[in-house]
């Protein structure tokens, strides 16, 4: 299995804006059938920061997901909103 995180952060007052897109992405990978987890979460301090944890079947997985239409439309939603991402890859064991 491989785990994605990622850390957003939205330009200053930009968070609100941030969550139309990121529940669309969410309920579209959610129906990938190698897609086991796609969660978001907003930061208890500071409304302008995210954070996304999904689970995948293996990095093919991953790599198909970047692939579908939710997730261009996902660029496309966020682009210009986000200050500042980060995100890594981990193999669980």
């Amino acid at each position: 299995m491989l785990a994605v995180v990622v850390l957003i952060e939205c330009h200053s007052g930009q968070g609100d804006q941030l969550i139309p897109a990121l529940e669309h992405n969410a309920s579209h990978s959610r129906l990938e059938p190698t897609c086991h987890r796609w969660e978001w979460s907003r930061h208890i301090d500071n409304p302008d920061k995210f954070a996304i944890c999904e689970l995948y079947e293996d990095a093919a997985a991953f790599a198909a997901h970047k692939e579908t239409a939710h997730f261009a439309a996902w660029k496309t939603a966020s682009d210009g909103l986000i200050a500042r991402k980060e995100s890594g890859q981990y193999l669980l064991p």
